[in-house]
């Protein structure tokens, strides 16, 4: 007879399975890792480029004379004159440094400003993408102590969570392991950190995505950059991602040929598909950074601040409309029951929020079509792998972009078409009405008057 495990013995086995799941999330040796910064994309429609104007003004209202005349040109790229209307155009604003820094070795154009404990400065870019478009790149930089949080949440041990479900169904038991508790706490930590700076920027500024947040600051594009030692070549590094699965749920992220980009000495990779909306981190390979810059740090994060993410904005604006569109699906479908049942003017109103937003997206699409761009200086390409194409990662953003823009218009103009056609029958049906009332009316007029002539007659 098989003997049974004693509670004392089945206790240490979950144990050691649980400090096994611990240790699966750790890179050898527990390397440490780096948190730099983090970019946030947001974007400007013209209609809201006075307000951008505005807040900038007051963002940058202590800036000196000489850095006002040199690098502050903001609104002279955001005006609609024919020389920079349909021209692409980009302007790197002055850093914006902690007030803390103040008096120590910084550059002379800056402002200072109060960031809070975890922020040390912050660079905005403004890429005028289209006429109608302007794209804020906002590059924010942290401060050193954020590596450590990170790196105390990866090594430290988690032991195993269990929390009752109650369903209508029934009750259950829903168990965290410490690699999901472990991606929680640094997904939460990350997010904190993104809603941190959209809060203190939101109050010179508000895009489209600022507005549109709430309590989910996922919506606003996002890009992490971290940085720790890795393979170089390709093949080594899908080999250590592999081998490392389960740092990278850390991260939700992983590693692969077709999810992983790979320019110079940076790792482009997407957050795993479990989200509403998924952004991106970068990892920095410590390895072979060039020695251009004073430190390994400074290297990482200077040269990456200048790269344009801007279709990425877009990709992000477009799956928003992609939603919006199949609202409008409702909302035409409620149009058209409210016409039937004779209510024109809320009718009327419906029809106002329908072309609000099909004229946004058309004026979109006819901009993006007759001007729309690749960005080729930083040519993120997909991990090799045997004799697979590779991918270029602002391409496959472009051409995700341009088989969006394709099914949302032709929804749209479906939908704009049977709304329609609903219509025209309705003002058809209103007009024989009205024929008819006419035709009673001028019947109505002769009988009274040849009445009129008869009683003048006999009288």
């Amino acid at each position: 007879m098989k003997k049974r495990n004693s509670p004392e013995k089945y206790k240490k086995q979950h144990e050691d399975f649980i400090r096994e799941r611990n240790k699966w999330c750790f890179l050898k040796d527990k390397q440490k890792i780096k948190y730099h910064s983090f970019i946030l994309l947001e974007i400007i429609p013209r209609e809201k480029f006075n307000q951008l104007i505005d807040g900038l003004n007051k963002l940058y209202s202590d800036a000196s004379s000489s850095c006002k005349s040199r690098r502050l040109n903001y609104e002279k790229i955001l005006s609609d004159s024919y020389t920079n209307l349909f021209r692409w155009h980009v302007s790197y604003l002055p850093p914006i440094i902690h007030s803390k820094l103040k008096g120590k070795i910084l550059p002379s154009d800056c402002v200072f400003h109060e960031l809070g404990e975890n922020i040390d400065y912050i660079h905005i870019s403004i890429y005028k993408v289209l006429p109608s478009f302007a794209v804020l790149q906002i590059y924010v930089i942290l401060n050193d102590k954020i590596s450590e949080r990170i790196n105390d949440i990866i090594y430290k041990y988690h032991k195993e969570i269990k929390k009752l479900v109650e369903t209508p169904e029934g009750n259950y038991t829903k168990i965290y392991g410490p690699e999901i508790q472990k991606a929680t706490e640094i997904y939460q930590f990350r997010k904190n950190l993104h809603k941190e700076a959209v809060n203190l920027l939101s109050n010179y500024f508000k895009g489209y995505f600022f507005e549109l947040l709430e309590n989910d600051v996922s919506i606003v594009p996002s890009i992490d950059l971290f940085s720790l030692e890795y393979p170089e070549k390709d093949d080594e590094i899908l080999k250590w991602g592999n081998e490392n699965k389960g740092f990278f749920q850390c991260f939700d992220t992983f590693i692969s040929s077709f999810t992983s980009f790979k320019f110079k000495n940076y790792l482009f990779c997407l957050e795993r598909e479990n989200k509403k909306f998924n952004n991106y981190i970068i990892f920095a390979n410590r390895k072979i950074v060039g020695d251009t810059y004073s430190t390994i740090d400074n290297a990482i994060k200077e040269e990456i601040g200048h790269c344009p993410f801007g279709l990425i904005a877009i990709q992000r604006w477009i799956k928003i409309q992609e939603n919006i569109t199949m609202r409008l699906n409702s909302i035409v479908s409620e149009g058209i029951l409210k016409i039937r049942e004779k209510k024109f003017s809320k009718a009327l109103r419906e029809r106002e929020k329908i072309q609000k937003n099909i004229f946004l997206f058309k004026r979109f699409k006819a901009e993006y079509e007759g001007c729309g761009f690749i960005i080729d200086k930083y040519s993120f390409k997909s991990l090799k792998s045997d004799n697979k194409e590779r991918i270029n990662l602002f391409e496959g953003l472009r051409k995700n972009i341009d088989a969006s823009i394709k099914v949302i218009d032709d929804l749209i103009d479906e939908f704009t078409r049977q709304y329609e056609i609903v219509l025209n029958l309705k003002n058809l049906e209103f007009s024989k009405k009205m024929q008819y009332l006419i035709l009673v009316l001028t019947f109505l007029i002769i009988i009274l008057t040849l009445i009129q002539i008869i009683i003048l007659l006999m009288g």
